[in-house]
């Protein structure tokens, strides 16, 4: 009897196996990820349009499994397909999270994963589509990922140029012209912005779903946590530190800064993002671009993307953002 259960078992197994049934994830079971997060500018149209081959050029090289991007207009259904063609990585989907015409339309989501949901538009705050969305999507083992894209909103003053100014005042031996309630203040909006996307998008977006969530682009704010009074000996920060709100939000619900997991040490690696153009002459280092996860998510690496490849010669870099690439281990 034992006998005839232990054949009955077997072939039931490979019966499943013949009608390509996707076995169901076990406990242990994960996926090693590769995530991109990039503000492309204007497309990668800048400063001319041929900048767009070679910045597509640097995505395939990177091969990511995800890639959130951010001011792709227009140019999306031509980095689905390069990836597609190039990349070596399977067959990718692109997702235009901002649905507007070509051109306008800010945040793409691209990925070599199966799209099984798209989340409805962010509603009832000041966040719209322009500034998040997303898709749920299956890897290997028929576990599942939440991706959210996301661009908060830039304002003038912005507490980048403010705490660049006030570094510049304290290297030259004056009092900073700002002051430190000034520089939170000018991060308000961001604040606002997150919060909303944090406490009452997500949530109502997910409807309870408890798959790990990753969300990535430019948050056109500095990290709270680069700027606190422990790192204020750091190079360049000239002994000043912020109470800094925006990215706090994020890390207080339980998200992860991948690449400050990954390099923990600010002093040493702080991960400029703004800006790899020598127009940008900043004397602070900028981190304004993120990748967060949250969930049963393992940050292995995390590095920042500024220098052109050396195939393409010399000259600026692709974008006036650096690029964030973060490798991660994701379990089910």
């Amino acid at each position: 009897m034992r006998l005839c259960k232990a054949l009955l078992t077997a072939v039931l197994l490979a019966s499943t196996a013949l009608v390509g049934v996707a076995p169901t994830a076990q406990a242990g079971d994960h996926e090693r990820v590769r995530v991109l997060t990039w503000n492309i500018f204007h497309g990668g149209r800048e400063p001319t349009p041929d900048n767009l081959n070679d910045l597509i050029d640097q995505v395939i090289d990177i091969e990511p499994d995800v890639f959130f991007a951010v001011e792709t207009y227009g140019s999306g259904d031509l980095i689905t397909d390069a990836l597609t063609r190039r990349a070596h990585n399977g067959r990718y989907t692109g997702v235009r999270i901002t649905d507007r015409p070509a051109g306008q339309d800010n945040l793409w989501i691209f990925t070599k994963y199966e799209v099984v949901a798209s989340y409805p538009k962010p509603q009832g705050g000041p966040v719209s589509d322009f500034n998040l969305g997303g898709v749920r999507v299956r890897v290997p083992h028929d576990g599942e990922l939440n991706l959210f894209a996301t661009w908060l909103t830039y304002t003038d003053p912005w507490d980048g140029y403010l705490i660049d100014e006030n570094a510049i005042d304290r290297r030259d031996g004056r009092e900073p012209r700002h002051s430190v309630a000034a520089v939170v203040q000018a991060g308000r909006a961001q604040t606002q912005y997150i919060t909303d996307i944090v406490q009452n998008q997500l949530p109502r977006m997910l409807g309870g779903n408890t798959a790990p969530v990753l969300l990535g682009g430019d948050f056109n704010t500095l990290p709270g946590a680069d700027w606190t009074p422990s790192q204020a000996d750091c190079p360049n920060h000239f002994g000043l530190s912020y109470p800094l709100t925006a990215t706090k939000v994020v890390t207080e619900a339980g998200f992860v800064d991948t690449f400050r997991a990954a390099n923990p040490d600010v002093c040493a690696v702080p991960g400029r993002t703004w800006s790899p153009l020598p127009t940008e002459k900043l004397i602070t280092d900028q981190r304004i671009d993120f990748l967060f996860a949250k969930g049963n998510v393992e940050t292995r690496a995390a590095r920042i993307v500024d220098q052109r490849m050396r195939r393409h010669g010399p000259g600026v870099f692709y974008s006036d953002h650096a690029a964030v690439v973060s490798d991660l281990k994701v379990r089910w």
